[in-house]
């Protein structure tokens, strides 16, 4: 099966774990791992929407926003990792705020 990669990846915490969904099969798989007591209808529409993507019903992105509302409504959705770039980074400094 192919996997069907998202245009950028979901980042969701759950049981102190940070996940990276990157495509529908992530999406899935973390949608049928989730607990069913916790299971409701905005639940539903994403675990719908991702078999409607991988059957070629739906866009994959329709389906990755669906996931996002899911994540974002059980307050799980995290910000991706941050990178930073060299001009970002600061030297250190001695006193008076001179290169050390």
């Amino acid at each position: 099966m192919e996997a069907k990669a998202f245009n950028r990846p979901l980042f969701v915490k759950h049981e102190h774990i940070v996940r990276e969904i990157c495509c529908l099969t992530d999406a899935i798989a973390f949608l049928t791992d989730w607990p069913e007591s916790r299971r409701g209808p905005i639940y539903s529409v994403a675990t719908r929407a991702c078999v409607a993507a991988r059957n070629g019903q739906l866009p994959v992105e329709g389906a990755r926003s669906a996931v996002q509302s899911f994540a974002r409504s059980a307050n799980i959705l995290e910000q991706g990792p941050i990178s930073l770039e060299p001009w970002m980074m600061t030297t250190k400094r001695g006193r008076g705020g001179l290169p050390a």
